[in-house]
């Protein structure tokens, strides 16, 4: 019984990252899942103005390409591309 508790939930996950896929906006709770940080963190971001948002009121959301755009900043690349960049 107990497997199958685990596996809607897992189930339940998948459908929601499924879903957030064809979302423009999020909130910030979705914007931490999607980024991994911390709502702390991302709020730390928000206020030093480090991160595109908008704000609705006490609400922030997160344009989902912009946040890819910014996660993207400051690539760092491999060695291999460094020495072919240096000829």
């Amino acid at each position: 019984m107990e497997q199958k508790i685990l596996q809607i939930e897992a189930n339940i996950e998948l459908i929601k990252t499924l879903l957030m896929g064809d979302k423009k906006m999020l909130t910030i709770e979705e914007a931490c899942s999607y980024t991994g940080y911390t709502i702390g963190y991302m709020y730390k971001l928000t206020s030093s103005q480090q991160i595109p948002h908008f704000k609705r009121g006490k609400k922030v959301f997160f344009d989902k390409d912009e946040l890819i755009a910014w996660m993207k900043q400051n690539k760092v690349q491999d060695i291999q591309t460094q020495a072919r960049n240096l000829r």
